[in-house]
């Protein structure tokens, strides 16, 4: 699993799901993280959850929004490290507290 962050408080969530489709019709399995503090692809991938945390399929693309570190999406979704599948997670950060929780110094690209 490679992880890419995006850093910055300038809107980035229409870009970041424009590369995962690109990712996705190459064959890989993306999921996209905002962990921004508006949230904006909450307004831009489509769906009916009105929760806190959730994570959507948006043209096989898995998007989650509202969680703190990627343990907590493992536990939302019941999976351990081995079973976390993805080849690219893309995460968009708006804050030091977010490079902080989301381990973005291991990271593949910033």
């Amino acid at each position: 699993m490679k992880k890419v962050a995006f850093i910055g408080s300038y809107d980035k969530a229409d870009m970041i799901i424009y590369i995962a489709k690109i990712l996705t019709n190459m064959g890989s399995k993306v999921l996209v993280i905002d962990s921004t503090v508006l949230q904006k692809t909450r307004y831009i991938v489509p769906t009916m959850k009105a929760l806190k945390q959730y994570i959507t399929t948006y043209e096989k693309v898995d998007v989650a929004i509202g969680f703190e570190n990627i343990n907590q999406i493992k536990e939302y979704n019941n999976k351990n490290s081995e079973e976390f599948d993805y080849d690219y997670v893309l995460i968009d950060i708006d804050s030091s507290r977010g490079y902080v929780y989301y381990q973005i110094k291991a990271a593949d690209k910033k």
